[in-house]
């Protein structure tokens, strides 16, 4: 029984996690008397630094509007207009990076216009193929003898004009007939054209055969005729005489 006992106490005497959750009651906070403060109590120190933020922005208001009110319209035209150009020979100055995108010189009058953000998704080789010119047909035909560079292909676009390059090869191998297939095309055709030839021989001899033949018969008939005709003309006419 104590051996029962002592499984059911080790059993259920494991320590116990977790447990209930003790939340503080004392959610109104208190000043330094210990009274309590309400939500529109004073707060002395939150009110002190709301003011000195409040002058700090006046006076940074008031400096600006200054600045502001000592520039014409035409003197921050200008200086928005220096500061584009800046921005813009900077630009041209800089190595492309992947991700760049080209800088406009339109709306120069617009003060408020700010750089575009660099687009992650563009590469340099999405960049490059899309300012790549679009070739024209006489420029394919002037090019179209020399040899393509293509170095500076990516591997897929290089591998499709191997291709494409070895196809032509092949192409024009085939047609002088010094390819496998073409010589089995020339062996084969070869062939036929003897089996054709011999069929003719063939038909011909044939039909060489049957003109002799009829012209024996015809001979033959015209042979007959003409004895038949030589046994009726050699008979007496009349009966024999008794």
């Amino acid at each position: 029984m104590s051996s029962s006992a002592r499984g059911r106490g080790g059993k259920f005497a494991k320590p116990k996690r977790g447990g209930g959750k003790h939340f503080s009651r004392d959610l109104q906070p208190l000043n330094a008397d210990g009274e309590v403060v309400g939500m529109w109590g004073e707060q002395p120190n939150k009110v002190d630094e709301e003011d000195e933020d409040d002058d700090s922005e006046e006076e940074s208001s008031e400096e600006e509007d200054g600045q502001k009110q000592e520039m014409t319209r035409e003197e921050r035209r200008a200086a928005a207009k220096a500061r584009k150009q800046a921005a813009i020979d900077k630009q041209k100055q800089k190595v492309a990076e992947p991700g760049d995108l080209p800088s406009s010189s339109s709306d120069d009058d617009d003060e408020d216009d700010a750089d575009m953000p660099a687009n992650p998704n563009h590469t340099a080789k999405a960049r490059s193929q899309a300012s790549a010119p679009v070739p024209t047909p006489a420029a394919d035909a002037k090019g179209k003898g020399k040899e393509k560079d293509i170095s500076q292909l990516s591997r897929r676009e290089r591998e499709a004009v191997q291709a494409q390059q070895a196809k032509e090869r092949y192409d024009k191998l085939h047609a002088e007939g010094k390819t496998d297939q073409a010589r089995a095309d020339l062996e084969r055709l070869k062939l036929v054209r003897e089996q054709r030839d011999a069929a003719s021989a063939r038909k011909k001899a044939e039909a060489e055969e049957r003109a002799e033949l009829e012209k024996e018969k015809k001979e033959f008939l015209e042979r007959e005729e003409r004895r038949r005709q030589a046994a009726l003309r050699g008979k007496p006419r009349g009966g024999k005489k008794k």
